[in-house]
């Protein structure tokens, strides 16, 4: 006789629902750091050599943590769907196996 495991569908299905809750979450910084953290050229100042470089500091900044914030969102977003799906995966397959128990009954 083969080994009898159980998976927690309720277990699975409180996962699905926190990674949904954060990939809510994760709009927030998205947008703080698109617009939030925006400091217009001008700001840097224009009478030293160093403002450009300032200046492009802080663009590579920026689009340095947009890409952060993305790849994590896209993480927790397949994390997300793979979840999902395998918990669909298990119930479809506890209802295979009650349905074959019961035809052998």
């Amino acid at each position: 006789m083969g080994e009898q495991f159980r998976v927690d569908l309720d277990e699975l299905d409180g996962v699905v629902r926190k990674l949904k809750h954060l990939r809510g979450d994760m709009d927030e910084p998205s947008q703080k750091v698109k617009y939030s953290t925006a400091i217009p050229k001008s700001a840097f100042g224009s009478s030293f050599d160093e403002a450009e470089k300032l200046a492009a500091s802080h663009d590579k900044m920026q689009t340095y943590m947009t890409q952060v914030i993305t790849a994590l969102s896209e993480l927790i977003t397949d994390f997300g769907d793979k979840t999902e799906r395998s918990r669909g995966a298990y119930e479809d397959q506890e209802h295979e196996t009650k349905a074959s128990m019961r035809q052998g009954s």
